[in-house]
């Protein structure tokens, strides 16, 4: 019988490691954006805003208020004659801590990029783009800058799905449309997408990463000193 559970209970797991992370990009004029897992949403931009009660209202007004007694204090001390006080010399820059600094960031930059590598185009490519909607419509100041327009925008999205392909997986475009209005001096689109990535793969891509990076981290000595010094 606890044989029949754990395995019940191993079967749960990799079901729900094998389900994707769906990732939904919508841009019509203005940006939404939004990140589930099954039926739970873990990020929504924008996000919903919260109805204001009466209390916050109150609570509100009462803040106001004290902030305005708070500045009326404070410009009626400001009236009064300050003390004068000794000139302060200016301190010096010191050169030498500002290149350390320097030297303990790109150091910390050339930790992280040797630590995705590999790791970073395997997720890209096992991460699939489908839905893909593209609708531009170039206008421009007169005729010839809006076919100038158009020219220049097929040539942009030509090489823009070359390049998602070569990164990821990119599945058939459900619409792809370039116009163009010689009546309009701006250009339009609205764009919609999904990607989607299983959660083993994220996981897996994850530790990888956290493994690579402690192995750079141990080997490398400038890279060892510049984090133990931004954990200070």
């Amino acid at each position: 019988m606890g044989w029949i559970i754990v395995g019940g209970v191993l079967v749960v797991l990799l079901i729900l490691l094998l389900c994707n992370v769906t990732v939904i990009f919508d841009y019509n004029g203005a940006l939404y954006l939004k990140v589930r897992y099954l039926f739970f949403t873990i990020v929504k931009i924008p996000a919903k805003k919260k109805k204001t009660r009466r209390k916050d209202k109150k609570a509100k007004k009462a803040a106001e208020t004290a902030v305005k007694a708070a500045e009326t204090a404070e410009t009626a001390e400001s009236a009064k004659p300050a003390d004068k006080k000794p000139d302060e010399k200016p301190k010096n820059p010191e050169k030498k801590k500002s290149d350390k600094m320097l030297g303990d960031i790109f150091a910390l930059v050339k930790l992280v990029l040797d630590s995705l590598g590999k790791p970073l185009k395997k997720v890209l490519k096992r991460t699939r783009i489908s839905h893909l909607s593209l609708n531009v419509t170039c206008g421009g100041d007169d005729a010839a800058k809006a076919a100038l327009n158009y020219g220049r925008m097929n040539i942009l999205v030509g090489n823009a799905l070359g390049w998602i392909d070569s990164f990821f997986t990119l599945k058939p475009v459900d619409d792809l449309n370039v116009a163009v209005d010689f009546q309009s001096e701006k250009t339009y689109a609205d764009c919609y997408c999904e990607a989607r990535l299983t959660l083993i793969a994220a996981l897996a891509f994850v530790f990888t990463l956290l493994g690579r990076a402690v192995r750079f981290y141990l080997s490398h000595s400038e890279a060892k000193s510049a984090v133990d010094k931004f954990l200070r």
